[in-house]
């Protein structure tokens, strides 16, 4: 009976977008996400001509994300909205001097974070305390390096002046609202000779200077408009607030079409194995399976337009990278 009642809130969710409906969104939706890519990354996935699945294929958005960021050349390290911390595990399997930070409002993301960075250790066991912005050390079993698992919001972040050299948000900041207050957290915390600021977000790409093109963009994007779970930021507005915020933006990769169109083809082509294994892991009733695939229909439908709406080059996924002027 509760999952019946979060699938009728979902739309709200996703409409709303406030801090706290992003949450549920994600609570809602993650066990389907994960089911379905068997994995514990939630990114869209970076996909070259070599890439089998999602899950590879987020492992390569992840991988690109740290060579980006130069994390070769790093220490402190700050992931802001973090997921399950699979991103922070695995660049400290490749940067094994990394001693990161991974920040996340999501305290059940955070819980199931515990226990990944633990590997094997119960995660219901590990964060008995709610208190926001707790910090707790874990040991990765890869390293000696401690990863730092972080309860608190992108707007107000927890940490000293000038105390890290990359703040890195993967796919992530098109949630934060106002996206001003990250920016500016972060140009406090960074180190000024050396520090980064390295975006990965999701972007429209054409310019809302009236209410009638606002309505007509998002005529173009369709139901696009209504599910996709963000806060549809301008590139240029993005750009602006970091120009703003006393950053110098060194460099922006476009890589939209290695992201969105090759996404929805994988989703379409493995359409019905996707499907199975969510359905045949579920303990569910008739009705739960009713709703699923209703839910499922309209992701199936916003994966299609996703596509064409990267084709006419209405959206876009881009990589900042941003210094301290």
């Amino acid at each position: 009976m509760v999952e019946i009642k979060k699938s009728f809130q979902t739309p709200l969710w996703i409409l709303r977008r406030n801090e706290s409906d992003i949450i549920n969104c994600y609570n809602f939706m993650t066990p389907y996400i994960l089911r379905a890519t068997g994995g514990t990354m939630l990114n869209f996935g970076y996909w070259n001509g070599k890439t089998a699945n999602l899950g590879q294929a987020q492992n390569e958005l992840c991988m690109l994300v740290g060579k980006f960021a130069q994390l070769h050349s790093a220490r402190k390290v700050l992931d802001v909205g973090s997921g399950f911390s699979a991103p922070a595990i695995y660049w400290k399997s490749v940067y094994s001097t990394l001693d990161i930070t991974c920040l996340n409002v999501n305290f059940l993301q955070l819980k199931t974070a515990a226990g990944l960075v633990r590997r094997g250790e119960d995660s219901n066991n590990i964060m008995k305390s709610k208190k926001t912005h707790q910090a707790l050390s874990f040991i990765n079993h890869n390293t000696a390096t401690d990863v730092w698992l972080l309860n608190g919001t992108a707007k107000i972040l927890p940490l000293t002046d000038e105390c890290m050299d990359r703040v890195i948000a993967l796919e992530s900041a098109q949630h934060f609202k106002p996206l001003i207050q990250f920016i500016e957290e972060s140009s406090r915390i960074l180190r000024h000779d050396d520090g980064l600021l390295v975006v990965a977000i999701p972007v429209i790409t054409m310019v809302k200077s009236s209410l009638s093109s606002k309505i007509h963009d998002f005529m173009r994007l369709g139901i696009l408009s209504l599910t996709w779970a963000s806060e549809h930021y301008e590139l240029e507005f993005v750009k602006s607030l970091i120009s703003r915020s006393g950053f110098d933006i060194i460099n922006i990769e476009h890589i939209g079409s290695h992201v969105y169109e090759p996404l929805a083809d994988y989703y379409a082509q493995n359409r019905k194995t996707i499907k199975s294994i969510i359905l045949k892991e579920r303990t569910s009733t008739y009705l739960q399976n009713i709703l699923y695939n209703v839910i499922e229909r309209v992701v199936f439908n916003s994966a299609v337009k996703m596509k064409e709406a990267s084709q006419k080059g209405f959206i876009d996924y881009v990589l900042i990278k941003a210094k301290l002027a």
